[in-house]
């Protein structure tokens, strides 16, 4: 596995060319942002430090759709029975572009059920900052829906809060597929102010601002979380998992299936899609 290692005076973060992952983010004390990769132990891209989505994130529903009155039955996955999970760009291997001391560019072309798409994803660190960018172009014949979302495991101890804005959401429901949407949001799932996120979560908000942070008290730093996105997946397995995700992604879990496809983009022959993330790194005294 081809591995890149890029830094700054502020950041260091390994990139590994199989499923444009990222195998770690550090701060200049080496300590992580997102999990660590390590690869001396047997490892897949669901252990990463960040993994891209596309051309769809999350579930589908009974892993097909509809489009024009025609059934489009998504491919099998590798690492769930049920379910094209998070799409096949995670899974592949990419090729490189363009590589700097501070910046990679890596693509791909697949071609996988009705799926045909060349892809390419940007990571670049600048300042203090880690700059993200998924770039999709349809290549087939006939329009096919499209989605994108960035799947980064945040570092976490048991102080780490964590704070954001959304209209509502979302709740997991069976199969981990979303129920009904409420703007309501249940007391363990409103982080309108700063809360410590608990035990099992998985859920996906809709009219998210844009922003969100995460808070590191004992290291008096936090992290902040920008995207074009207007959805948020929060997913955490449980409280001793030493990570937290929050997920920027182009549209809504399951959208396949609600009307109007809410943020996915149809996209025609040689059509384009792009979706950005950025995480910076901020210095704080105290948390407030």
């Amino acid at each position: 596995m081809t591995v890149y290692t890029l830094s700054n005076p502020h950041l260091r973060m390994r990139v590994s060319a199989q499923g444009a992952c990222l195998l770690g983010l550090e701060d200049d004390k080496r300590r992580p942002l997102l999990r660590d990769t390590d690869l001396a132990q047997p490892w897949h891209p669901g252990q990463s430090a960040l993994f891209p989505m596309l051309p769809l994130a999350n579930r589908v529903a009974g892993n097909r759709f509809e489009l024009w009155g025609d059934d489009c039955a998504l491919p099998a996955s590798e690492l769930d029975p049920d379910f094209f999970l998070h799409g096949d760009g995670w899974l592949q291997p990419w090729y490189l572009v363009v590589l700097t001391d501070s910046s990679v560019t890596l693509q791909l072309t697949s071609q996988n059920g009705p799926f045909h798409y060349l892809a390419e994803i940007d990571y670049r660190l600048q300042g203090v900052s880690l700059l993200a960018r998924i770039g999709l172009t349809h290549l087939g014949e006939a329009p096919c829906l499209y989605g994108a979302g960035f799947h980064p495991f945040f570092w976490r101890d048991e102080q780490t809060k964590i704070r954001f804005l959304a209209s509502g959401v979302w709740q997991e429901g069976e199969d981990h597929l979303p129920t009904s949407w409420s703007s309501k949001l249940p007391p363990h799932l409103d982080f309108r102010q700063w809360a410590c996120p608990q035990g099992w979560l998985n859920h996906c908000y809709g009219g998210w601002r844009g922003q969100a942070e995460i808070d590191h008290p004992a290291r008096q730093q936090r992290l902040l979380v920008s995207s074009e996105c207007a959805f948020l997946m929060l997913y955490q397995p449980d409280d001793a998992s030493g990570f937290v995700c929050l997920e920027p992604q182009s549209h809504a879990a399951n959208a396949h299936h609600m009307a109007g496809h809410p943020g996915l983009r149809l996209l025609g022959r040689g059509d384009r899609m792009s979706i950005g993330m950025t995480l910076s790194l901020q210095r704080t005294q105290a948390a407030q």
